[in-house]
């Protein structure tokens, strides 16, 4: 097939051959490029939306001189069947974005021409880049794979208490609408939260939001979701806390503040208000990475301090579902992974191991 795009159908794997057919068809219009750098989001999409952690890959045999067809659309039907399919089938595809491309500055993700691989190409009205940082190759950028073996030479002692002032009382956020995804702010900025970096230097809590599937990647792992606590400092240094999420069950129930976060996706301008307890939104004894990155979404300023929780909590499938739903659908809201360009990713556990 060209490209190196595979479809690995497993044995329980019942669908239709005209349907898989299709598929085939799809794929083989996508370019080597985007075939490669969409694959990761797509997939972990569908991935998500059965609950576990996915490792996702694509594969590229061509070479420099093989032609760059045009961008296709997947049909309607095909997405359909994508989104039915079972794990081990191993694609790459995109979806209609329902962000308006034409308009100046506008970005997106699932829109060849103003998703995550364009949006340092995206031009605003008097025809500049929009967010030249977002296109910056050799930049710091977020989110990235966590590779644990890599970190092994810089683990140190500590834990989440170590970085993290949790409230002595729930936090009121706010919900409105920030380009098409629920953004929660808190009313009050002198709420007691805050991120305590090692030079003393304060970020306090000001908003939170979520990513369908999981932006930040362990080993190349994808989980179904990841919520961003954003904390800001005096300066106006930025300093972000991810949680990373799979789907709950019997034996691992649903965090019950995400519960409360979700159900108010539909709210806008800021009328509707949640309270929430922000210390129960992670775990402070659980070890964590941290490295220095950018935001994920444009303009993708850099100088981001990033913490990163080892383990996840639970999400309902079902709100998981209705978020995904809500942020325009296949593939979601995710921005691929980022290379480290040199960086060093730091690792804590609460204990040597």
């Amino acid at each position: 097939m060209p490209h190196g795009i595979t479809i690995k159908r497993s044995r329980t794997f019942q669908g239709n051959i005209t349907t898989v057919r299709r598929v085939r068809r799809d794929i083989q219009n996508l370019s080597n490029q985007e075939a490669n750098s969409l694959s990761r989001s797509a997939m972990a999409s569908v991935v998500a939306s059965v609950g576990g952690p996915v490792a996702v890959r694509a594969s590229s045999v061509s070479s420099s001189n093989d032609p760059k067809p045009a961008p296709a659309r997947i049909s309607r039907s095909s997405r359909r069947a994508m989104l039915a399919a079972p794990v081990s089938i191993v694609i790459a595809t995109r979806a209609p974005d329902s962000a308006d491309a034409s308009a100046p500055g506008e970005w997106g993700y699932a829109d060849s021409s103003n998703g995550p691989l364009r949006w340092g190409d995206i031009l605003d009205a008097d025809g500049k880049a929009s967010y030249p940082a977002c296109g910056c190759a050799a930049c710091q950028q977020s989110p990235i794979d966590l590779v644990r073996t890599a970190a092994r030479g810089n683990v140190r002692v500590g834990s989440l208490a170590d970085r993290l002032v949790a409230p002595d009382k729930p936090v009121t956020l706010a919900v409105s609408q920030k380009h098409g995804t629920p953004n929660y702010v808190a009313t009050d900025r002198a709420n007691g939260a805050a991120v305590v970096a090692p030079d003393g230097a304060r970020y306090d809590f000001d908003s939170l939001h979520f990513h369908t599937p999981a932006e930040n990647t362990v080993d190349g792992v994808a989980n179904a979701m990841e919520m961003h606590m954003v904390h800001v400092s005096p300066a106006g240094d930025v300093a972000v806390l991810g949680v990373l999420f799979r789907h709950a069950d019997a034996d691992f129930p649903a965090n019950a503040e995400v519960t409360k976060l979700l159900e108010k996706i539909a709210a806008d301008g800021g009328r509707e208000k949640v309270r929430v307890n922000l210390g129960s939104l992670y775990d402070s004894g659980a070890g964590f990475w941290e490295w220095t990155g950018s935001l994920t979404t444009p303009p993708c300023s850099g100088n981001v301090r990033w913490l990163l929780q080892k383990g996840t909590f639970g999400v309902s499938a079902a709100q998981r579902e209705a978020f995904r739903e809500h942020v325009g659908g296949f593939p979601g809201n995710a921005r691929p992974t980022q290379p480290l360009n040199g960086r060093t990713v730091l690792s804590f556990d609460p204990t040597r191991s």
